[in-house]
């Protein structure tokens, strides 16, 4: 089992479709549960919903326990037509793996799979234990999968390593909140000749999302990051100038950071009317925003409840607070001076601007990062891809941090 080893399961695994929805991670977890029988590796099968299986294996009983996880479902491909290969193919073309997923996560779980599987036996000897868990889900949430192994108490360790792409030499240590939340605002109907005799609901609409934008933007201007993020903030705002050149955006890096440390305000939605010549009586918006660490969602519905008090109503739609690892965890340590060993450069610090199942980790109190293969620039993309050098890497790294997290000597 050599270091090609991890290119060509990466490649298996992206010819897999697991495309969310419908989510249906059966022929992924059959994949992994042969190659884990292989290897002798006991595992259990979770599920909960029809369809959508979540795969754990341990080997060890010891202290201390370190998680893998990486998730199998995948985002659809769209108009297949704008794609240079089949997003099912895992085609192989010089140095780069093409398919949907192969960044997000396909390459990571290739990764955790083949780490696992290369270390089973000094681990099995070690006095520590380790948990890979491949999970369900992660694309619309995580309710099926990661969400659901810890509200069933099935996830139990002392640090996790999540292989989304964070980059194989750049270690994630945070994400911002999630706080996506409705407005509603209401109307009289009346005929569109004779708007008088009505309110239209799409204009007290339009009037509360510049009241909503003005409180954000207020916000914004007094929010406070902690000082275990600023500078991973500052760090990762650089990883977008390549982006920012390659689009030809009229932003800096400096704007990057300053989004990075505020909540975001994306209207994404927005229904409202029934016919042309009617007055709307209904509006509704489905509004995203993400909160940076040191800003609560709760707190921020509740300001937008108070300013929009007679003009619309407010109902979440989805919540999980920003959350971060502390550089000062033996985890982050053992992840960023891995990557210095192997790579024999500076690691960079990232924080996530999307959430990740690291959130249900943290909240039981797991320190977490995310650690893997591929751009996450191209995740969700078309022509998606991951190179084979980062892969390599990637697993070299994944595996010095098991071992020197589960205190392994090398021999």
């Amino acid at each position: 089992m050599d270091e090609d080893f991890v290119v060509k399961v990466t490649s298996d695994l992206i010819k897999i479709n697991s495309q969310n929805p419908p989510g249906y991670t059966k022929g992924v977890v059959d994949y992994i549960k042969d190659l884990l029988n292989d290897n002798g590796i006991k595992f259990e099968i979770y599920e909960f919903e029809k369809n959508k299986q979540n795969l754990i294996a341990k080997i060890g009983n010891g202290s201390p326990t370190l998680i893998l996880n990486g998730h199998m479902d995948v985002v659809p491909p769209g108009d297949e037509n704008k794609w240079i290969y089949d997003p099912f193919s895992g085609k192989i073309v010089d140095d780069k793996i093409f398919g949907r997923g192969a960044t997000d996560m396909k390459g990571g779980l290739a990764t955790i799979l083949v780490a696992t599987l290369q270390l089973s036996d000094i681990i099995e000897k070690s006095t520590g234990s380790l948990i890979f868990v491949a999970s369900a889900d992660e694309e619309v949430g995580g309710h099926a999968g990661m969400q659901g192994l810890v509200k069933n108490n099935l996830i139990k360790g002392d640090a996790a390593l999540i292989a989304e792409p964070s980059g194989y030499n750049r270690v994630s240590i945070g994400e911002k909140g999630l706080c996506q939340t409705k407005i509603l605002t209401k109307g009289i109907p009346s005929h569109g000749s004779m708007p008088l005799l009505g309110e239209n609901a799409i204009l007290n609409m339009y009037k509360a999302i510049n009241i909503a934008k003005e409180t954000i933007d207020e916000l914004n201007s007094k929010i406070i990051i902690p000082n275990d993020v600023e500078f991973a903030i500052k760090e990762t705002s650089k990883t977008y100038e390549s982006v920012i050149k390659e689009k030809k955006l009229n932003i800096s890096v400096e704007d990057i950071e300053k989004q990075l440390k505020s909540v975001s305000f994306n209207p994404g939605v927005i229904k409202g009317g029934s016919k042309i010549n009617m007055v709307p009586d209904y509006c509704e918006l489905e509004l995203d925003m993400r909160t940076p660490p040191g800003c609560k969602c709760e707190n921020v519905r509740n300001l937008l409840k108070n300013k929009l008090n007679g003009i619309a109503e407010i109902y979440p739609i989805d919540t999980s607070e920003s959350n971060f690892t502390s550089t000062e965890e033996r985890i982050t340590k053992i992840a960023l001076n891995s990557v210095e060993k192997i790579l024999n450069k500076k690691p960079e610090l990232h924080i996530e601007s999307g959430a990740t199942d690291g959130r249900y980790l943290r909240a039981i109190g797991i320190p977490t990062i995310i650690y893997g293969p591929g751009e996450l620039f191209l995740a969700h993309s078309y022509n998606e891809y991951v190179k084979v050098y980062d892969l390599k890497m990637a697993l070299k790294v994944t595996k010095n941090i098991i071992t020197e997290f589960l205190n392994i000597k090398s021999s």
